[in-house]
């Protein structure tokens, strides 16, 4: 990996972590809705419930998952 490279890959590394900051909780508000009740129950809202949770960790997965691989990327030693 040559400097160019490099820089390119920590820019994206910090543009990937401003989107997880921006959008880690993004289904948090609404989850914490259902768990205070403040939706109408049936059958409808705990099939939305389980789809929160389930987008929930989706989203913290692959977030997780983009800053690992570039972070591992810019770890591995320049081309020499």
């Amino acid at each position: 990996m040559d400097e160019a490279e490099r820089f390119r890959l920590l820019l994206l590394l910090g543009r990937i972590q401003q989107l997880s900051n921006d959008h880690w909780h993004a289904f948090t508000r609404p989850r914490q809705a259902m768990g205070d009740h403040a939706w109408v129950g049936g059958v409808a809202a705990k099939s939305f419930e389980r789809r929160l949770e389930r987008s929930d960790a989706e989203l913290h997965a692959q977030i997780r998952k983009a800053l690992d691989l570039v972070q591992q990327k810019i770890g591995r030693p320049l081309a020499g």
